[in-house]
């Protein structure tokens, strides 16, 4: 069919209802294209100009009233006199029978931008199996024992729901109404946690699977119990699903244990599998497995929340060893206060700027980095709006140095309740700015990669006095507010010295200039 003249269908007020040609609204600013979505002449829709159109026009002629779809209308008058009459007829015929082309009809449509491209995940770095951005498949066991079986009857399909399931804001467990809508929320979409639920009654007791050296020395027990598992499930799972990037390794295995099964040995854990079995082709890879009651929605969800953000490739910010259980203390915990919720530490709240940089939700355009001067940053709610600023100490190194991180924080979406054995609570209030003071230095360790300042890592001083991965500016001290100045004479915010002491005048000072409905404006200005 020979292309003819262009036809752009408007919007006008002197068409009548009858002729009027829908048009799309088009941004002045947006991009656009002409999309091809008929021809003049065609008057049932089917993009040829034929005999039946004829047909049609002619019975509308003689019956006035055959036309009555408004586009069909607009096509067929073809002399464009809003008037449908002989002459349209004749010059249908003309295209038909004459052979001439009919006119083409586009819309201008809108082009949406293009996504834009994300940071490449720093946190990549140390090796994690489990991808942190794009689409992944988690695979989960829920595992009885002949002596220690779950005390619900949930189905697979049920416990997919509650695990793996759409975001439900009228659930009582919300935010941690399941794993998924967790990590939509925090990744701002750009993490889709998807998985599969299998169930198995394990052969041997519970006690034949214990690690001999405890969970974090030997994996022979749980190796033993993935073989078992894999191999049972061999003939009607497709494992390789679950290497979501194809390099061989399942990405992440859980390991899902009845709830009185949760003892020294069988406390939620992410560590790895060392055996040699491979199933489909693959092996296993991160596998995070221990005791949670299922019933507990939020605790349970909460739990393999965190353990799934190991399998990511970040460490607990918690602490492992000296320190008092006194509430000055805050038993362990490594970030305090109202600002200090977060999954990495508590398994409540939402996930923090660093760990989002980390995991590569962000682009190089919602990552302010501070570059000297006086500088002042508007900054949107982190539980709504991928933002935050940075204050780099030297080089970034691909953020894997030292920086202070500031971020907008309220609560809302995943800080919206915490849970603690059944209850919910408000973690805080009132929002306000955080800022973080991180190191995110890599270093060879134990297993290969890891971050250096991390709780095990091989450079980490057990005193928790010196460098960590992350720490909180104005620990216990709460959030920042309309009017607060962080400088120097804050606790913590200070660069490390050579000893790994919070000791450096960092040079600047953080105003919070405004702060309402968790949108801030802050200044950072040199001393």
């Amino acid at each position: 069919m020979p292309k003819q003249k262009t036809i752009f269908k408007r919007v006008t007020a002197a068409l009548t209802a009858a002729f009027a040609a829908g048009s799309l609204a088009v941004s002045a600013y947006a991009a656009t294209e002409q999309r091809l979505v008929g021809y003049m002449g065609d008057l049932n829709g089917d993009m040829f100009v034929s005999d039946i159109d004829i047909q049609i026009l002619t019975e509308h002629l003689l019956t006035n009233g055959g036309i009555t779809d408004p586009e069909a209308a607009f096509r067929a008058d073809l002399n464009k006199d809003q008037c449908l009459d002989v002459r349209d007829l004749t010059l249908l015929r003309r295209v038909v029978l004459g052979g001439k082309g009919p006119d083409e009809i586009y819309e201008e449509v809108e082009v949406p931008d293009p996504e834009p491209e994300l940071i490449a995940p720093p946190v990549k770095s140390v090796r994690p199996t489990l991808p942190s951005v794009g689409d992944t498949n988690i695979l989960m066991f829920v595992i009885d024992f002949p002596d220690c079986v779950r005390s619900d009857h949930y189905t697979a399909e049920e416990i997919t729901e509650r695990t793996f399931g759409p975001e439900d804001k009228n659930s009582k467990a919300y935010p941690m109404e399941s794993i998924s809508a967790f990590y939509n929320r925090a990744s701002y979409g750009r993490l889709q946690m998807h998985g599969d639920v299998f169930l198995y009654n394990a052969q041997g007791s519970i006690n034949n699977y214990i690690n001999p050296k405890g969970d974090t020395a030997s994996y022979v027990g749980t190796d033993k119990l993935l073989d078992e598992v894999m191999a049972a499930f061999d003939a009607q799972v497709d494992f390789t699903k679950y290497d979501t990037d194809k390099n061989g390794t399942i990405d992440t295995i859980l390991l899902a244990l009845p709830g009185s099964a949760g003892s020294e040995y069988w406390w939620p854990c992410s560590g790895g599998y060392y055996g040699k079995q491979s199933f489909d082709g693959v092996r296993g890879g991160n596998l995070c497995y221990g005791g949670w009651d299922l019933s507990d929605r939020a605790g349970f969800n909460g739990t393999w929340t965190h353990e799934l953000g190991h399998a990511m490739g970040l460490p607990d910010y918690y602490r492992y060893e000296n320190f008092d259980n006194t509430a000055e203390d805050d038993y362990g915990r490594g970030l305090s206060g109202d600002a200090g919720w977060l999954t990495m530490d508590d398994a409540l709240g939402d996930m923090s700027c660093f760990d989002k940089l980390m995991y590569g939700w962000y682009t190089d355009a919602e990552v302010q980095i501070y570059s000297g001067g006086t500088q002042t940053y508007t900054l949107q709610s982190s539980q709504y709006a991928p933002n935050c600023v940075l204050i780099p100490r030297k080089e970034l190194n691909g953020f894997h140095s030292e920086y202070f991180m500031i971020e907008s924080v309220t609560p809302d979406e995943n800080n919206y309740m915490g849970f603690s054995y059944r209850q919910s609570f408000q973690m805080f209030r009132k929002g306000g700015v955080r800022i973080l003071h991180c190191n995110a230095e890599i270093a060879n360790g134990w297993w290969g990669p890891e971050f250096k300042w991390n709780n095990y890592g091989k450079n980490y001083d057990t005193s928790n006095l010196t460098r960590r991965v992350l720490r909180l500016v104005n620990n216990f001290g709460g959030f920042f507010r309309e009017g607060s100045l962080i400088d120097s004479s804050v606790k913590g915010f200070a660069w490390y010295d050579a000893l790994g002491f919070e000791t450096v005048d960092p040079g600047f000072t953080v105003k919070v200039d405004s702060l309402q409905d968790g949108t801030a404006v802050v200044t950072v200005s040199p001393k």
